[in-house]
This record gives structure tokens, sequence and C-alpha cells, in this order.
């Protein structure tokens, strides 16, 4: 990608799994894909994929408030070797760094948790002005 860090901490790389309502087996997630300054796509389980959201120069702020603001909780959050997929009540995020992959499931009412779900709804919301 030929992207220089500034540090160990510096995310370049965050996957957020959101699980949605729905009766039919694998619809109910859809993922938020951001790379550093490159990409903003999503993903649904039913196959459907939007691409090129980082075009938007709304959505690339938001990306980029992102991965400048989400190294603050990575302390609060568990290091793992791989991101296996599981159905889960509660949003999951994957934060990639130069030290590995920190994962953490929103489903604690702690600030940390708070502050990741806005970092996230802030892109969401810029993607959903540029949809409508």
């Amino acid at each position: 990608m030929n992207l220089l860090l500034e540090n160990d901490e510096q995310v370049y790389v965050a996957l957020f799994d959101i699980p949605l309502e729905s009766n039919i087996i694998g619809f109910q997630t859809q993922t938020l894909a951001l790379i550093f300054g490159l990409n903003t796509h999503i993903y649904h389980g039913s196959g459907e994929t939007i691409v090129g959201l980082e075009k938007n120069p709304n959505v690339m702020k938001a990306m980029q408030s992102l991965f400048v603001s989400s190294s603050q909780v990575l302390s609060k959050m568990r290091m793992v070797n791989k991101g296996d997929f599981f159905n889960s009540n509660y949003v999951r995020v994957y934060l990639k760094t130069n030290q590995g992959i920190h994962y953490k499931e929103l489903k604690e009412d702690t600030k940390e948790d708070k502050f990741l779900l806005m970092l996230m709804n802030y892109v969401l919301k810029e993607i959903s002005d540029i949809k409508s």
C-alpha cells in the first residue's frame, strides 16, 4: 500500500461487523470496511457491495477522523490472530495496526464502546447523506 505510518499504534484498516435484523440466514450482518486513505466499502450478507464511497469528500473526512481517533481505545481492545466471522447481537470492531489486529465487541456500556460507535456512525451518516 506504500503507507507511511507515524507509529506502531496508527490504525490503517478498520472493519465493523454490524448486526441486522433478518429472518433470512446470511442476511444478519453488514460490514463497513475502511482502508486508510484508500477505500470505504460496505459488504452485506446477501452479497451486495457498495464500493467507492471514499470518493465523496465528506465520507473521506469521516474516514480520516475514524483512523486518527480510533487509536485512543486500542488499550481497551484485545489482540487477536484472526477474525473469524460469527453472528452476534453486537457490533464487532477490528482495527489493524503494525502491532496486529485489535478486537472489541461493543456490548459494554463503556465510554470506549460509545466512542467507537460514534466514529462508525459518523462514517455511516456521511454515507447515507450521499445515498439520499
